[in-house]
């Protein structure tokens, strides 16, 4: 029965057109004469600005967080205020609506259905006043507050409304519900901040996403540098999932003041189940899906394995030349330091003796019958002479074992490269 069924809006929009919904520009299709039906719940126009909300809820933290940034030699175009940082960003926006409306201009219009139209009236009305304003993560901005430098929302978590108005001289009473979402005390970034989908989040209403299918419901995959992976679409949207509970109270609502239950359009048509059923049929829906989606995971796992285990034996290759490379530089390492040992043993030797024959030399130089110590003399000069050439030589030896290691190369480095950064930490 057509008549007794209602569809409930909670449509979700970035753009808010405030100058509309607080009349400070009559639409066409407004009847001045249901002008008094019009309710502004929070003015965002009159009593104070946007801007100033920002100012109040987010300057301080931004300007803290931008004298960190430019200590460390960042943010060096960043705006002066919170409010410009917002302005400009491609992902955010200033703030954003949410369009409460029961029924439609034909079910319950005020010129085909008044009395509807009027319960609808009250019910968003209600709406407005006794559920939304009590709920834990929901308040609202004023003048007043602004002004007062000890407020501050009474949560870490929730929507600022910075608007509220009840539109009732259009065909169908509605409520235009604009906010700003507010976090605070953030690990990542500036300590306060509006983001939506984490502010969702800490709400418990979480952004969730789930593996792409193609119309055989199999995985989508692509391609990436860091190999083939699935694509993922979004699930679930948290702010749409928390209107989504608010449209519960509306529900219950127009059933007992409208006698009446929702409609479900679009995607979420239901057609002549009662809500009870619906709700089971979703929840076995959504059991199915999760099924699936354990699989898809599974297959995404399949996959991951294989490409760690090709992962594994590249690196495994690696550490084997590496093994290799410190055989042959330690090899080489230890004849070098024996070498080099021996040569500083026999040239010690070699300049002990040469000092000692000086030393005698000098002693005796007066007597002409110690030629043969100068003879001696002479022939430990030499023979120190004949050893430098053999370092020089081994030095020329050493240098060729060098250039040779520069022409192996492993992993992308030669292997003198590698040597002497091994020397260097022994």
């Amino acid at each position: 029965m057509p008549g007794h069924y209602r569809t409930i809006s909670g449509a979700f929009h970035q753009e808010p057109n405030i100058e509309h919904n607080n009349r400070d520009h009559i639409p066409w299709n407004a009847h001045s004469e249901r002008a008094d039906n019009n309710v502004i719940f929070v003015n965002g126009t009159k009593n104070f600005t946007l801007e100033q909300a920002y100012d109040k809820l987010f300057q301080e933290s931004y300007e803290k967080w931008l004298e960190k940034e430019r200590r460390k030699s960042r943010a060096k175009n960043a705006p002066s205020t919170y409010y410009e940082k917002i302005e400009q960003d491609k992902k955010k926006h200033l703030s954003y609506e949410v369009i409460w409306q029961i029924g439609d201009m034909d079910d319950t219009g005020y010129d085909t259905n008044p009395e509807n139209a009027k319960n609808a009236e009250e019910i968003l009305w209600n709406f407005a006043m006794r559920l939304m304003f009590d709920l834990p993560n929901v308040t609202f901005i004023s003048k007043n507050k602004i002004e007062d430098p000890d407020w501050k929302p009474p949560f870490d978590a929730g929507i600022i409304i910075t608007n509220f108005a009840l539109n009732g001289d259009e065909s169908t009473p509605h409520l235009h519900m604009t906010f700003v979402p507010y976090s605070d005390n953030c690990s990542r970034g500036q300590q306060t901040q509006n983001a939506l989908s984490q502010t969702f989040a800490r709400m418990g209403y979480k952004t969730t996403m789930k593996h792409a299918v193609d119309k055989n419901n199999e995985l989508v995959w692509q391609n990436t540098q860091d190999g083939k992976k699935p694509q993922m679409v979004r699930d679930a949207f948290g702010a749409i999932e928390w209107i989504e509970e608010q449209k519960e109270w509306l529900a219950e609502q127009i059933e007992k003041r409208m006698n009446c239950e929702r409609l479900f359009k679009g995607k979420n048509e239901r057609g002549d189940l009662k809500l009870s059923d619906y709700r089971r049929e979703r929840a076995a829906e959504k059991a199915l899906e999760a099924e699936l989606e354990l699989q898809r995971t599974q297959q995404v796992l399949e996959v991951a394995k294989v490409q760690t285990a090709e992962e594994l034996e590249k690196l495994d290759n690696q550490i084997t030349n590496k093994k290799e490379y410190l055989s042959i530089q330690q090899m080489l390492l230890d004849d070098s330091k024996e070498s080099l040992k021996e040569l500083d043993e026999e040239i010690l030797e070699k300049n002990r003796k040469v000092e000692i024959a000086e030393d005698l030399y000098r002693e005796m130089a007066s007597n002409s019958g110690n030629s043969n110590l100068f003879d001696m003399v002479v022939d430990l000069r030499y023979e120190n002479q004949t050893l430098r050439e053999k370092i020089q030589q081994l030095q020329a030896k050493l240098q060729q074992a060098y250039d040779f290691m520069k022409q192996i190369v492993i992993s992308g480095r030669n292997l003198f490269e590698m040597f002497c950064e091994h020397v260097g930490e022994i």
